[in-house]
């Protein structure tokens, strides 16, 4: 999955590169960024990413002007928009079945991290599935985000060590994920997740 963020605010450019890369690195996928139209333009140019996360205004124009340009050159394309001013903003007709969410930048990390989640379940096919997990393992797996090891964790859910070892195995083993990366993985879970 390669996955292209463009965004003038530099210090968010990097927070959202991050944030996208925990989802996405442990599965093999590229973040690029890029803090202009310039700059994106010549990266779309070098190579057409899967989807875009695109902020409305930027230094040199619209974002809606790249988001049009990307859907142009990749049809079945998805864009998440990303801007501060989401109520005074509507989708135009031409991107309607192409932009996967409308984020405010003011409603926090959660939508983001809900539409990128659903994004790369779409186009990623071997995106782990939680739906394969039971609700305890799942609990188990927010705890791991929350930065818990296998020992803290079973004293938190009041379990045996080994009942908790058995849990991180079974998920290690359905999601395909293993070690620093299932850690990294389980932190940019969506809470609603």
């Amino acid at each position: 999955m390669d996955v292209l963020i463009v965004e003038d605010d530099l210090i968010l450019l990097d927070f959202l590169s991050q944030e996208i890369s925990n989802q996405i690195n442990s599965l093999g996928g590229i973040v690029r960024k890029a803090s202009c139209l310039l700059d994106a333009r010549q990266l779309i140019s070098q190579k057409i990413p899967d989807w875009i996360l695109v902020d409305l205004l930027l230094p040199d124009g619209s974002g809606i002007e790249l988001a049009e340009e990307f859907v142009q050159n990749k049809s079945n394309s998805k864009v998440l928009i990303l801007t501060a001013q989401a109520d005074q903003y509507s989708v135009p007709a031409s991107l309607y079945k192409n932009v996967h969410a409308l984020i405010n930048k003011a409603d926090g990390l959660a939508p983001l991290r809900e539409a990128v989640w659903e994004i790369c379940r779409e186009f990623d096919t071997t995106f782990p599935d939680l739906n394969s997990l039971t609700p305890r393992q799942l609990e188990f797996l927010h705890l791991i985000g929350e930065g818990l090891d296998t020992a803290q964790i079973a004293k938190r859910l009041e379990v045996s060590f080994s009942t908790a070892q058995t849990h991180r195995r079974q998920i290690t083993r359905k999601l395909r994920i293993k070690g620093s990366a299932l850690v990294t993985f389980a932190r940019s879970l969506p809470q609603s997740m």
